[in-house]
């Protein structure tokens, strides 16, 4: 796939985006939708005191700041508001290890993490906002040529997300901090994306001692013991 390849037509084709993420070995049943009331979230985790740190109580009334205001803002307050309240590191420097999925609160506290703990911290925002589940996609790239001094092909974690003219793709990303929509991100090779709530733990499993869980099903875990309800109690 050449460089210049744009996302637009890993959206047209939905079903190609579900199949990208099964090639990054995240299996599990569909989550319902309904299941999770998103835009209460915020309220409910100030009000109930389940998020204390400043920094995480911050960001949730950030969320509560923008839910009235049109689409455009919401997803530049967002964009704008993650990008500068961390710096971009690797998760050996950030964390101490590799591959590890910080949630929004540990990114914020920490004051930096990889592309991926940004792209996670935006997507969960604009759920908070009322963007729609279905209309957020994780996409694993490889970059180059974003900025000019990135001569050297990286791996990269955006978050694209349906919300432009008649739903186009546009791209909410951690180098480019410009939105900008998918078809003009030359700079970026698609390789992989998920939707993260997509996916569940099931009770049964969490409860099997046997049982190894993913990586994103320890990721909502970890959302779920921070406060957050995102997974089915059933």
């Amino acid at each position: 796939m050449a460089a210049s390849t744009s996302l637009r037509r890993y959206i047209k084709f939905p079903k190609l985006l579900l199949s990208a993420a099964a090639s990054v070995c995240f299996g599990a049943a569909s989550v319902s939708y309904a299941s999770i009331d998103w835009s209460l979230l915020s309220n409910n985790l100030l009000s109930q005191g389940q998020v204390k740190d400043a920094k995480g109580r911050a960001w949730l009334n950030q969320i509560n700041e923008l839910k009235n205001e049109p689409l455009e803002l919401k997803l530049r307050g967002v964009n704008d508001y993650v990008n500068r309240s961390a710096q971009l590191a690797s998760d050996m420097d950030s964390w101490g290890e590799s591959h590890y999925w910080a949630t929004p609160t540990e990114l914020f506290n920490n004051e930096q993490g990889d592309s991926e703990d940004f792209a996670l911290a935006k997507l969960l925002s604009l759920l908070m906002l009322g963007i729609h589940p279905e209309r957020l996609v994780i996409v694993y790239t490889v970059a180059q040529g974003t900025t000019p001094s990135m001569t050297n092909p990286i791996s990269h974690t955006v978050l694209l997300c349906l919300c432009g003219d008649d739903n186009a793709p546009l791209i909410l990303d951690s180098i480019e901090t410009r939105i900008i929509p998918a078809e003009r991100r030359t700079d970026l090779r698609p390789v992989a994306a998920y939707r993260p709530f997509d996916y569940r733990y099931p009770q049964e499993l969490r409860a099997d001692n046997d049982y190894q869980p993913s990586q994103i099903q320890r990721y909502l875990a970890k959302l779920e013991a921070q406060g957050f309800p995102v997974m089915e109690t059933h």
